[in-house]
């Protein structure tokens, strides 16, 4: 059994991703509750800019997960300042990835800085740590697993790139736990967004594989069409929430600044699902009245 209460409690079951921009900042501003939001690391701008944003999103009242980019972290000074920040702020929770820039100072990768923002003294409650079902296009899948190996050493939780297709996210996990991973598992996939959006940004961000995967299993027309991918992933995956083996602790969802729509969404879906395990659920039976004058 997998315990995912480090994880769970930090952020029930779901977690939003915003990008670094005032978009994101303007709808946090219009939810109609306090959620967890997890900002990204914008190879443009870096993690000061996220961790800038971050704390606004704290000053909303929201629960915040920073990402850190290790390629765009300069030196130890550079990682003081961004702790020292997140701390200041009350970011409780860091997403460590390695990033796609030129790396900038002595960390090329999330291998080399996790076990430095590990045992800072300003380290944040919970560090996370990136998992990969569709491999990365640029790292080899065997530098994979001996990366997963060695950052899952320091880390809290993973969370898995975007993925769209339910099976290779179940087997990626199941294969994890084979292999001894006991961290929590938080599976990254889209919300309701925009569909061009979510196309074009798939491609940018290395998920063409899920994409490969819609256009063969049912054609690029479903992918598009309104009835969402996203409807049917969450679907499919929402039940394996509730197995203990296999350690989901939740969803990462993408929103791509489109937050309001995707929260909407979300909650829409928890709904659905909440209503068709009320209609499995058989009634109670009734109870027959006892006849007058004997005891109940």
């Amino acid at each position: 059994m997998v315990d995912t209460r480090t994880v769970t409690g930090l952020c029930e079951r779901v977690r939003f991703e915003v990008l670094p921009f005032p978009r994101g900042v303007e709808e946090a501003a219009q939810l109609p509750e306090k959620v967890r939001l997890t900002v990204t690391c914008s190879p443009k701008h870096g993690p000061d800019r996220s961790v800038d944003v971050a704390a606004k999103l704290r000053e909303l009242g929201h629960q915040v997960t920073v990402h850190i980019a290790a390629r765009m972290v300069r030196n130890r000074a550079h990682l003081d300042a961004i702790l020292g920040t997140m701390a200041d702020a009350g970011a409780d929770d860091l997403f460590l990835i390695g990033g796609d820039a030129d790396a900038q100072g002595a960390y090329p990768s999330a291998v080399e800085l996790i076990e430095v923002v590990a045992a800072h003294p300003r380290r944040p409650q919970t560090i996370g740590i990136a998992g990969y079902p569709e491999s990365h296009p640029a790292i080899p899948d065997d530098e994979l697993t001996m990366a997963l190996a060695h950052k899952s050493r320091f880390a809290d939780y993973v969370t898995t790139q975007m993925c769209f297709d339910d099976q290779a996210l179940m087997r990626w996990v199941t294969r994890q736990r084979e292999d001894g991973l006991t961290l929590p598992v938080l599976i990254g996939m889209p919300g309701k967004v925009s569909r061009t959006k979510l196309l074009e940004l798939s491609a940018r961000i290395g998920v063409g594989p899920s994409l490969s995967f819609l256009r063969k299993q049912r054609g690029l027309r479903a992918l598009l069409s309104r009835g969402s991918a996203a409807d049917k992933l969450h679907d499919k995956l929402a039940p394996a929430l509730d197995d203990t083996e296999l350690g989901i602790a939740g969803f990462h969802i993408f929103t791509f600044n489109q937050l309001l729509e995707t929260w909407r969404w979300q909650h829409a879906r928890e709904d659905l699902r909440s209503d068709r395990g009320r209609e499995t659920v058989p009634p109670a039976p009734r109870r027959l009245a006892a006849p007058e004058n004997e005891p109940v």
